[in-house]
């Protein structure tokens, strides 16, 4: 469909995209082609503007590389780019599985050329699978996997296998490989670049013996080959493929430059197409963002991975202010006072003390590491098996003495126990269901503080908003038996339940649907029904 005329008077003159003249209208989407009239502007959307036309430019600067700006407002929800991958292929740890559909595999056939283990003969012919089976029928070294239940390291070199064969498979796309930044020099002497010699290098070319190959063909220096390897670790994106998980490289999307609060959130296609939209309207000539980082981390363990996988060090305002957005999200409770909380007196300094709100006392970055690795480790333990009671007393116990309630440790934990609170009858009383539901609002503030957009906690949002549905409507069904005590209490439940039941299907209607995101948007919108039908059978007299 042919793009509108954008109308908004600026007073820019530029030249006509379609016949040169001068031209005050602009493509209505992209603001970027100018166009004398109408005629122009559709024939030049057919010819050549079709493929073009984006609501973005790429821009560059020392600081940031390449990056992308808006170039019109945008509004939540509007999609920005749609992109094929470059390459695709199973992650460097991984399971067996299909070379070609990606499904996991028990072993049961082989490709009958070169032996990776595949569904069936179907997946021997999708394009996929080429590469790695071309380097197996001419090398004809076994490929020996035997346990299909634990990850195996030969996968670890089909996904740079892929990426080499580009250049003769494709040098275009091979050329816009070798565009994305790779921090070659950044990884040299690094256990990543050390696990990587080992793992992938010294593989490809002393098992698979790749430097036989034509040099035309493939680069195979050990150069070529670590090149190629921080390009997958720096921009790959993770695709969720039911029930295994796979690397994409979209050259497009990784121009997004980082903020641990994203203006963007983005999905799959069915044809593993990334879809990117707009998380929350952004303004034109805003930068537009993505997160190469977990949102659940605290400032410092944000940073600390970014600068080790991604080489740079964080400076959005998140992680400038020490209370995380007013969150409190890595806030410590000082042990020398009973009001204070110890906060970071320059988050953007890892080596920064630490000092208290209250009183003043100042402990070191090293203290604060220690807390926070001993509190993972415990949560992770007790989530290992998590019960209510606890969950209850991790919470109880840190809370009042060693984090603050919000602390990102904390957070996790109270997400488990807000799912068990009215699972089991034990803890489905009147009080339990209380607790449920102050849980969930309390959560449901941080997400809202931290992901205004929802752009990477929608999975935790949308559990807590089914779970809180829970809690109100447990007290609206408790008000009807034998009949209500109440009608105006129940009916204001019902409309809460429904209400956080839509909010729900909004926040996860995205979501993959062979995920348990989107099988719980599927469930909450079947109970959305079956509300409406409740509620029309209280009120209906």
């Amino acid at each position: 469909m042919e793009s509108g005329t954008d109308d908004q008077k600026d007073d820019v003159v530029g030249m006509c995209a379609n016949c040169g003249n001068l031209a005050k209208m602009r493509c209505g989407n992209c603001r970027q082609a100018f166009y004398c009239k109408r005629e122009c502007q559709r024939d030049h959307w057919k010819s050549l503007h079709k493929d073009q036309c984006r609501p973005y430019q790429v821009l560059e600067s020392p600081e940031l590389g390449r990056y992308i700006v808006a170039t019109r407002d945008l509004k939540a929800g509007e999609v920005i780019l749609k992109e094929e991958p470059l390459v695709i292929g199973p992650k460097q740890i991984t399971e067996p599985i299909c070379l070609g559909c990606y499904k996991r595999v028990d072993g049961s056939y082989r490709c009958q050329k070169c032996h990776w283990p595949l569904c069936g003969p179907q997946c021997e012919k999708y394009p996929d699978h080429h590469p790695e089976c071309v380097v197996g029928l001419e090398i004809g070294s076994p490929i020996d996997i035997a346990n299909f239940d634990e990850p195996n390291h030969f996968y670890e070199v089909v996904f740079p296998l892929r990426c080499l064969a580009l250049k003769k498979k494709s040098p275009k796309k091979y050329e816009q490989l070798l565009s994305l930044d790779s921090h070659y020099e950044d990884r040299k002497g690094t256990f990543a670049y050390q696990e990587n010699q080992k793992s992938i290098v010294n593989m490809l070319r002393n098992y698979f013996f790749l430097q036989q190959f034509p040099a035309e063909d493939i680069d195979s220096s050990e150069k070529s080959i670590h090149n190629v390897t921080g390009i997958i670790d720096v921009n790959a994106l993770e695709l969720r493929l039911g029930e295994s998980e796979v690397n994409g490289l979209y050259p497009n999307f990784a121009m997004l430059e980082h903020s641990c609060t994203p203006n963007t959130k983005h999905a799959f296609s069915e044809n593993r197409q990334v879809i990117l939209k707009a998380a929350v309207d952004i303004k034109r000539g805003e930068h537009i963002s993505t997160m190469y980082t977990h949102i659940l981390w605290g400032t410092s363990a944000r940073r600390d991975h970014l600068k080790h996988s991604k080489y740079f060090m964080c400076t959005c305002f998140r992680c400038s202010d020490p209370t995380e957005l007013g969150t409190n999200f890595s806030t410590l409770r000082c042990k020398q006072c009973d009001k204070g909380f110890m906060l970071s007196a320059a988050p953007l300094d890892e080596l920064a003390d630490w000092i208290c709100t209250s009183c003043n006392t100042t402990i070191k970055h090293e203290e604060v590491t220690d807390i926070n690795l001993k509190l993972g480790e415990e949560v992770e333990k007790v989530l290992e098996a998590p019960t209510v009671p606890q969950l209850e007393d991790l919470i109880k116990r840190h809370a009042g003495t060693t984090v603050h309630p919000n602390h990102y440790h904390l957070f996790v934990t109270r997400h488990t126990l807000l799912q068990m609170y009215g699972r089991d009858p034990t803890y489905a009383n009147e009080e339990c269901m209380k607790k449920k539901e102050r849980l969930c609002q309390d959560f449901l503030k941080v997400c809202t503080a931290l992901d205004p957009g929802m752009a990477r906690l929608a999975p935790y949002a949308g559990v807590a908003l089914y779970e809180y549905h829970l809690a109100v409507l447990s007290r609206a069904r408790q008000d009807t038996e034998p009949r209500p005590t109440n009608p105006a209490e129940l009916k204001k439940d019902v409309e809460t339940a429904k209400a956080l039941l839509q909010q729900c299907i909004k926040v996860l209607q995205d979501e993959p649907k062979d995920q348990p995101e989107g099988q719980l948007c599927h469930v909450a919108q079947q109970n959305l029904a079956e509300l409406r039908q409740w509620e029309a059978s209280l009120f209906s007299s």
